[in-house]
């Protein structure tokens, strides 16, 4: 009798931890907002300072190709994203420059925000808080040259939708950029957030907007510095 009974604390006990488990929430929704599996979209970025169109091409979650559309005197300038090394043309110079994720882009918007958004495996994981039906979290970053060394994360309890986030300096305390994930639609065979909003510390705010989402295959060979020198 007492070995059911220690069979079934245990058995509790590891149902309880896996469902507690900070890391998984954070997989849970990197699937919401950046799924593992290949796709194209076509995203707006809307600044203070210009608005863009981005062709985005994606497979798995360390290989992104970003292709300027929008505005024509920005055509050919071109990202390439592979793991944490990112890399962009510059057709002036007719040579491609490598840059840190963290770099600003435009606006409030940094190069990673549009190329390597994966939180799970990246960061390690704590809950902080919970409260009115929200998980709080916070992300500290594991790895060199990610886009933010720290996150503040808020995912809506039970379906673990992201629902904002704060961007945090080195000390892991300073609050750099919020970030609110909006406009849920259906999209790609999922419900998720088509709206990132970033503002910064002085009130200056930047959207990124998903305009198409759709999943398609590529090559490994897709993701190239040649592809991303060639391609309009």
């Amino acid at each position: 009798m007492k070995t059911l009974l220690a069979v079934g604390v245990l058995a509790f006990s590891l149902q309880a931890g896996a469902a507690e488990d900070p890391a998984e929430w954070v997989k849970k929704a990197d699937n919401i907002r950046n799924p593992a599996e290949s796709y194209e979209m076509k995203i707006k970025v809307e600044t203070s300072e210009n608005t863009s169109v981005f062709q985005v091409y994606l497979k798995g979650q360390d290989k992104t190709l970003i292709v300027t559309k929008e505005p024509a005197r920005d055509k050919g300038r071109n990202m390439l994203m592979l793991d944490r090394d990112f890399h962009a043309y510059v057709p002036n110079l007719k040579r491609s420059m490598r840059l840190s994720l963290a770099q600003k882009l435009s606006g409030q918007v940094a190069n990673g925000d549009i190329s390597r958004t994966r939180w799970y495996g990246d960061y390690s994981v704590t809950k902080e808080a919970e409260a009115n039906g929200e998980v709080q979290l916070l992300l500290k970053g594991n790895k060199d040259n990610l886009t933010y060394a720290w996150i503040r994360l808020w995912l809506k309890k039970g379906s673990f939708e992201p629902l904002r986030a704060e961007y945090l300096g080195l000390n892991g305390k300073t609050v750099l950029k919020k970030a609110s994930f909006e406009d849920y639609k259906s999209i790609a065979g999922a419900v998720r957030p088509t709206t990132l909003k970033i503002e910064d510390t002085n009130k200056q705010i930047s959207h990124i907007r998903i305009l198409e989402m759709g999943k398609k295959d590529f090559s490994d060979s897709f993701f190239s510095v040649r592809n991303m020198e060639s391609m309009k």
